[in-house]
């Protein structure tokens, strides 16, 4: 039953939708439409796409970031990708890029091939593993609160056991030389799965990457803000501040800059300069990549 979709906006809340679904007169899983063109199934248990059915809008920042690096027939890759709300948010505009959608959580999972089938993906590829420095196994806690809390599991936490993939190993598996734009989203275990990007990242074959920079999260694993960023900037990345709420909180003055496919307003910072507890989305930007630009 899908009652959400003839109930007046107006009256949709959370607790209400609970109730719904609780009474069995709602399904759980259904299909909702985000960012007025994009299509996805989510579980409407879940707080957080909830909210993005509710709100029928999700993270228009990031949206404007991508379509700046990627081109038609591009690559993309969405490492922790919970339900997919940025590869399917892209889609309807980039139909033809090649997704490459990284999600440790095997719930999640059933939701992303069921959207998968609904948008008819012409080339994605899905990875139920945890994104690691090294290969094996790793705990990997599921959150009862949201899954987007999923974490690798640390101390006492009891978690599923997923199997690692590590980014090199497999863009060499899949023969993939250069990737446009990498979404990382790994609720502060950043720094294991980007060390097992390095070759990439090294290589400077990876034009951009957008990462959610949440100290607390970080703490979780003893990483710090400064270690995940100065790494980046040791490959020879470079750091903007990319949302417009972030200007004027450190770094340089905000410019207009052309990047290959889009215009956006950024500000240039070093790691250094990162406040301890500053919690945004960082843009990450190859200097091979900016190099290339039109003067």
């Amino acid at each position: 039953m899908q009652l959400v979709h003839i109930i007046p906006k107006i009256l949709l809340k959370h607790k209400l939708i609970n109730l719904l679904c609780s009474l069995g007169l709602q399904d759980r899983v259904t299909n909702i439409q985000f960012n007025e063109i994009s299509n996805i199934f989510i579980d409407l248990l879940d707080p957080e796409p909830r909210n993005v059915f509710i709100k029928k809008i999700f993270e228009p920042d990031f949206f404007e970031v991508a379509n700046c690096f990627l081109p038609n027939d591009g690559t993309f890759f969405d490492v922790g990708a919970n339900v997919g709300f940025c590869t399917f948010g892209l889609l309807p505009k980039k139909p033809n890029i090649t997704y490459h959608i990284f999600e440790a959580n095997h719930e999640l999972i059933y939701l992303i091939k069921k959207s998968i089938d609904l948008c008819s993906v012409s080339s994605c590829f899905v990875v139920n593993a945890c994104v690691a420095e090294k290969s094996g196994e790793t705990q990997f806690y599921l959150s009862k609160v949201q899954t987007g809390q999923s974490h690798v599991a640390v101390g006492k936490e009891k978690g599923i056991q997923v199997t690692n993939v590590v980014l090199d190993e497999y863009c060499q598996e899949k023969s993939i030389k250069n990737i446009d734009f990498v979404k990382v989203d790994l609720e502060g275990n950043e720094i294991p799965a980007l060390k097992g990007f390095q070759k990439s990242l090294s290589s400077q074959n990876i034009s951009a990457l957008y990462i959610e920079v949440i100290p607390e999260n970080q703490e979780r694993y003893n990483f710090s803000t400064f270690e995940l960023l100065s790494y980046l900037e040791s490959l020879g990345y470079s750091l903007f501040l990319c949302k417009s709420n972030d200007f004027g909180s450190f770094g340089n003055l905000p410019v207009q800059k052309k990047f290959k496919h889009g215009t956006l307003m950024v500000s240039k910072f070093l790691a250094k300069d990162y406040p301890l507890s500053f919690a945004t989305d960082v843009l990450v930007v190859s200097k091979k990549y900016l190099n290339n630009l039109p003067s």
